[in-house]
């Protein structure tokens, strides 16, 4: 049976799956291993220990007191420009002098915006990132809708029960070698409950038994 390998400061990590396939539930009990997050979650559905922060007016002020931060914003916060002002004050908190190890999750990117809504800092965040030892993990229910910058600077995808075949062709297009396979193993997530793990620097992957709750 493979065993599943914590990540490394500063490794990028891209969760996928629709609702109740249980990739939040991986997302939440890797978190608990680390002893600096901040955690944007818009939906207010993570189960993770942390002080809570509602108003990103306060984050600067935080950011120094508090290691673990679970992010659920208010409506009135949920903007672009507030999203940007956000991912830039977190890359600022940690220099390349004095990296301050620090995992940054998004719960579901695509209430953060994706494609021209964007917010610009936070591509820009993401290739500076392990130089200053911050992770950014991004969750989202279709791989179709994390960004490419996000993609492109992964390390590892961790695929759970896909509703559409055509999410399941675009993920089985990551293998370098017999991608038929993998999506084969993909489509087999609608009965099995298991969750695949793939290497997107090695284009391998590893399928996993269903998570214990």
């Amino acid at each position: 049976m493979p065993k599943l390998i914590l990540p490394k400061p500063g490794e990028h990590l891209v969760f996928a799956g629709s609702t109740g396939s249980g990739k939040t539930y991986l997302a939440e009990s890797m978190l608990k291993y680390f002893e600096s997050y901040f955690a944007i979650d818009t939906q207010d559905s993570l189960e993770i220990p942390g002080i809570r922060l509602t108003n990103p007016r306060n984050l600067k002020v935080m950011l120094p007191l508090f290691p673990r931060i679970h992010y659920v914003p208010k409506p009135e916060w949920i903007e672009r420009d507030v999203f940007d002002y956000l991912f830039r004050t977190l890359l600022e908190s940690s220099t390349k002098k004095r990296p301050k190890p620090r995992v940054i999750y998004t719960d579901e990117i695509y209430h953060v915006g994706y494609g021209v809504n964007f917010p610009p800092w936070l591509p820009k965040s993401i290739t500076t990132a392990r130089q200053r030892k911050l992770s950014f993990w991004t969750s989202s229910q279709r791989p179709a809708q994390i960004p490419i910058p996000i993609m492109s600077e992964a390390t590892r995808m961790f695929v759970f029960m896909l509703n559409r075949d055509e999410d399941m062709k675009r993920v089985a297009g990551y293998a370098r070698t017999d991608p038929k396979s993998l999506y084969v193993a993909l489509r087999e997530q609608q009965k099995d409950n298991s969750f695949i793990q793939i290497d997107l620097t090695l284009g391998t992957w590893e399928k996993f038994p269903p998570l214990k709750r």
